[in-house]
């Protein structure tokens, strides 16, 4: 049956949730930095335990540190935090805000609960290491994070193949891989099942200003309806 219905401009995406998945460059030398500094602090701490189930997670000091290769980590959390911050726009704004984070180091059965930090705006992941990890564990390791809308996680309980409105996202990590998405995002760590070490730093921040450009500063959009 055809369609007497001009849909082709009547379609918007609304609830927009931006994610940023990247790999840095260089990542390798400063992950080697990150590596030893971490694994030396653990062989020193008993850690905290928050999220993780097993594993060690340093206190959330981790930005602190007099390590070089974390002044170079902080750089990269900034640039991701202005490209997210300058959302819907393309034009960067200037920001402001505090950030705090830490280390967590996953071995052998470790993982990290679903959670999220509501009270922060945004949270960021970077994997230092991944271990290796055994092909026979369909998640092993992976990222999850959750569609934020109710509604939507229940209509896609499986009853209808092909309807991906509030799937999980599942992202398999590499070292170097910096995450970021909203903080009040649910999300955990499946399950690592393999050699060596999963090592990742976890960073929450919170804004205290954004500045945009007076071209760009618009209330947000409300889809018109079409007549």
């Amino acid at each position: 049956m055809a369609l007497d219905i001009d849909l082709s401009s009547g379609v918007q995406l609304v609830f927009n949730t931006p994610i940023l998945v990247g790999t840095m460059k260089n990542a390798a030398a400063v992950n080697e930095g990150l590596r030893r500094a971490i694994l030396a602090a653990e062989s020193r701490d008993q850690g905290v335990q928050v999220s993780n189930i097993g594993g060690w997670q340093s206190a959330p000091t981790l930005l602190d540190w007099p390590v070089p290769e974390i002044a170079t980590l902080k750089e990269w959390i900034d640039q991701a935090v202005v490209r997210l911050s300058s959302l819907p726009a393309s034009a960067p704004v200037k920001v402001e805000y505090t950030a705090y984070g830490w280390a967590n180091v996953n071995r052998r059965g470790d993982y990290n609960q679903l959670h999220n930090h509501g009270e922060d705006h945004w949270a960021l992941v970077y994997y230092v290491s991944c271990g290796e990890p055994e092909p026979s564990h369909r998640m092993n390791g992976k990222f999850e994070l959750r569609d934020p809308r109710p509604g939507a996680s229940a209509a896609s309980l499986g009853k209808y193949p092909g309807f991906t409105f509030g799937q999980a996202i599942m992202i398999d990590p590499e070292p170097g891989m910096l995450l970021a998405f909203p903080a009040w995002l649910d999300h955990g760590v499946h399950p690592f099942f393999g050699k060596g070490e999963r090592i990742s730093i976890a960073t929450n921040v919170r804004l205290t200003s954004i500045e945009r450009p007076p071209s760009e500063q618009q209330d947000s959009p409300v889809p018109e309806p079409r007549r």
